[in-house]
């Protein structure tokens, strides 16, 4: 047998190929046994479990332990959502981009939420460039912004609505959701579109309807003045009725609210 595609190969490429194989066999045998043996145990639980309702829950649950060993990462949370009830930091991956890390929302109005972004302790300096935006930043336990090309990724490919979890300085928690949302492409500047609202902190979103994103190095708004280094970077026109990316040193930006403060945001997205 011809080990080596180079006939004229030496002994100690001949040797070293053969080593390879035969290690290679090692870890096929082993392979073989260990389906058997799954084989084999699977068998015995199905003779074991009496009722359809029974087997279909252990299926249920040898589906959820192994979820992830081969499948790809899940687009979003609301993917996820079937096979996993505990808010948490998960992988995904949405449309072409690499595998993000994305903290999931399992319990707010009935869960499925990937946060996008959240910005409630200050750690995280929110006074970002373009191409910050653009690729996200923060840490996805504490303060983050998941990324504009990755929320248009998500967003291109479905239906998504809107929630954003407020609390005023009163320390109060009210909440805004919108039953679409989606932002465009990098040659669109990432333009907002939100739908019809409902909530109880008030409608601060709609002014932003069909703007573009504007960034520290990047202004887009229609104002004479910078509006992303005063209030910064967001879907600003003249400038803002809201303003959530604001130094959390000066409050953040919600007009709806007295005195337009807010104290910390969390903003969500969950496929319908």
């Amino acid at each position: 047998i011809c080990l080596h595609g180079n006939q004229r190969g030496t002994v100690k490429e001949l040797k070293r190929d053969t080593q390879v194989l035969l290690k290679n066999m090692a870890i096929y045998k082993d392979v073989v046994k260990m389906n058997k043996q799954l084989k084999n145990d699977i068998k015995w639980i199905l003779e074991e479990t009496r009722g359809e309702k029974e087997i279909l829950r252990i299926v249920s649950l040898l589906k959820n332990d192994f979820k992830g060993t081969c499948a790809k990462p899940a687009k979003d949370c609301t993917e996820l959502k079937k096979y996993n009830k505990k808010s948490g930091v998960y992988k995904i991956s949405p449309g072409n981009s690499k595998v993000l890390k994305v903290y999931f929302d399992m319990t707010t109005d009935g869960g499925g939420w990937s946060i996008i972004q959240r910005h409630q302790d200050g750690i995280v300096d929110f006074q970002r460039t373009w191409a910050e935006y653009e690729t996200g930043f923060g840490n996805v336990e504490g303060d983050y912004w998941l990324g504009n090309k990755h929320i248009h990724q998500m967003t291109s490919r479905g239906k998504y609505e809107l929630r954003i979890d407020l609390t005023d300085n009163k320390n109060e928690k009210k909440y805004a959701a919108y039953k679409q949302f989606s932002i465009g492409d990098a040659a669109s500047k990432y333009k907002l579109s939100v739908g019809s609202y409902s909530g109880n902190a008030g409608d601060s979103m709609k002014y932003h309807n069909g703007r573009v994103f504007s960034a520290t190095d990047q202004d887009n708004d229609t104002h004479s003045i910078d509006c992303a280094k005063n209030y910064g970077p967001w879907w600003h026109g003249a400038c803002c009725s809201s303003a959530l990316n604001k130094k959390f040193s000066s409050n953040l930006f919600w007009s709806s609210f007295s005195k337009n403060n807010a104290k910390t945001s969390i903003m969500m997205i969950r496929r319908i």
